[in-house]
């Protein structure tokens, strides 16, 4: 079953109380997510002070075997 007909069997299975409150918000394109997420406030730190070593960048040489 497609995407197309299985919206079309949901929209068709709602009763008529809930069909006058459906909404269907059909988007043109998707938005792009972005590749990185901020870290949350204090987590760019380490417990002394010092800045927050770029474990990702070690992590990914390290698999390159640099």
């Amino acid at each position: 079953m497609t995407a197309k007909e299985k919206l079309i069997r949901d929209v068709l299975a709602l009763d008529e109380a809930k069909a006058t409150r459906a909404r269907i918000v059909v988007m043109d394109e998707r938005e792009p997510e972005p590749e990185t997420v901020p870290l949350p406030e204090g987590w760019d730190r380490m417990a002394n002070g010092e800045p927050m070593p770029d474990l990702t960048t070690a992590i990914r040489r390290s698999r390159e075997g640099h």
